[in-house]
């Protein structure tokens, strides 16, 4: 293993700024439940309220609710109908709950939409202690080359709690060499950045069984550092309520990464899940 003192730097300021990440409102610890909302009066496990499709053309959803049931929207107790909207349209984007449980709107598409239910004191996170991380070591930041696809090629990727497999457009293919054998992964698109979930010998033994990322932002070249050590949980090692994408088998590294994150854990060293 090998880290020098900017190493070691880097790695208490990235593993702090996760830890933060974790335990804040939106950290995957928080995250108690999400449903879309495709009928009238539909109820959502652990908030209040009944739930509705908004209009046509308003991006939100509409609740239905009685004072005493103690739903907040945009300062106000909601004491019949009220409109909660996604965060890109005008109106209040958050419904507080008497609990302190938060709502806010999610969609994946701009066509169907879904409360998200969010908790700093759930379960999970009155559990969580730490993320378990392997030692730092710069042996694990390799040069990749970035061939971009634009064939319109996808992956097919399932999640935690659905087997059926979605296609999902590859942004890119990542190249690289360890141990003199060359290795290449599949890279979706996140933003700006290039999405990278893989898997390798690691999981199921000494990392989370399901698999790990890394975001890797997209400088505009044609090589990029793709730094394992900088390898992130998925959000369904830390909260039953997600149902997170799992790395897609053409992503199945052969080899040990022994970088990144492996477990999240609670304060005896048991893994959350």
């Amino acid at each position: 293993m090998t880290i020098t003192d900017d190493a070691r730097d880097e790695a208490r300021s990235f593993r702090a700024d996760r830890e933060g990440y974790v335990r804040g409102p939106r950290g995957p610890i928080a995250f108690v439940w999400g449903d879309h909302i495709t009928r009238p009066g539909q109820k959502v496990a652990d908030a209040p309220g009944l739930w509705s499709p908004a209009p046509k053309g308003v991006a939100g959803i509409v609740v239905t609710a009685t004072a005493d049931e103690g739903v907040v929207i945009g300062g106000t107790t909601v004491d019949g109908q009220a409109t909660l909207f996604h965060e890109t349209a005008d109106g209040p984007h958050l419904a507080a709950f008497p609990d302190g449980s938060e709502g806010v709107v999610f969609t994946y598409d701009d066509s169907r939409y879904a409360l998200q239910v969010w908790n700093p004191q759930s379960e999970w996170a009155k559990r969580f202690d730490r993320i378990e991380a392997f030692d730092w070591d710069e042996g694990w930041a390799v040069e990749a080359e970035i061939r971009p696809v634009e064939d319109g090629r996808t992956v097919a990727i399932t999640h935690h709690r659905d087997p059926t497999p979605v296609e999902v457009r590859v942004a890119a293919e990542l190249r690289f060499t360890i141990d003199g054998g060359e290795h290449r992964l599949l890279a979706t698109r996140f933003g700006d950045s290039y999405l990278v979930h893989f898997r390798d010998a690691t999981n199921g033994v000494s990392s989370y069984h399901a698999g790990r990322s890394i975001l890797v932002p997209d400088t505009g070249g044609s090589a990029v550092t793709l730094d394992f050590n900088r390898a992130t949980l998925l959000p369904c090692s830390f909260s039953l309520a997600w149902n997170c994408p799992l790395p897609p088998v053409e992503n199945s590294l052969p080899f040990e990464v022994t970088a990144g994150e492996r477990n999240a854990v609670d304060a005896a060293g048991v893994q959350l899940l």
